[in-house]
């Protein structure tokens, strides 16, 4: 099975460095942008998926809606690809978290892939999620191409522990607004061919 993984365009609490986490916020204009140059590239790429899944979350949907028109392909949301829940720490900005809670920041952002914040799930829980969700996908469709729209936060998670192993190094894989990774699963093992890709929006920043 092989996994188009993409992570949503950019949002207004992106833009504002606010942690959305399972709060949402509305696509920016350059959002929009991100999202037409991600098309376009995996269109000039000639990828093609039969089925899309999407987090429930708008920004996320937003995205898996037109990936979907794009492959012609049924869209489905999935509760398991929800970026990580940081609890009461949803609708701080990541400055003030760092200036109030440093040591809980530097844990949840670099350092502790076990640090659960209030009320809400560590990320080693929303990679297991994740992970849990694509073994499903590959029983059913061991032979398909799939496109997965996804978050930042547990999309860096997961690419850590299939690309090393473990967590330790999550901060590593950060992906950016719009960007996709490519996976590929045979038998129990998901190996990553690409991920990171980002350069569709290089003209963007021009």
């Amino acid at each position: 099975m092989k996994v188009i993984l993409v992570r949503h365009a950019q949002t207004q609490w992106n833009c504002a460095g606010m942690i959305q986490g399972q709060q949402d916020s509305p696509i920016t204009e350059r959002g929009e942008l991100e999202t037409a140059a991600l098309l376009a590239a995996l269109k000039d790429e000639g990828y093609a998926a039969e089925s899309v899944f999407s987090s429930p979350l708008a920004r996320a949907r937003s995205m898996g809606e037109q990936l979907a028109a794009l492959f012609q392909a049924p869209l489905m949301i999935d509760a398991a690809l929800m970026e990580q829940s940081f609890g009461c720490y949803e609708g701080l900005s990541t400055q003030d978290l760092r200036a109030e809670c440093p040591a809980e920041a530097d844990a949840l952002f670099a350092h502790d892939a076990a640090f659960c914040p209030p009320g809400g799930e560590s990320l080693a829980q929303a990679v297991q999620r994740m992970l849990a969700f694509l073994q499903l996908q590959h029983t059913r469709a061991a032979h398909r191409t799939l496109c997965l729209v996804c978050h930042g936060h547990v999309t860096q998670g997961l690419l850590a522990l299939l690309k090393e192993g473990s967590l330790e190094n999550f901060a590593r894989y950060a992906h950016p607004n719009a960007s996709y990774a490519v996976l590929e699963m045979a038998e129990e093992k998901c190996a990553v061919l690409r991920w990171g890709v980002a350069t569709h929006l290089r003209t963007l920043d021009a």
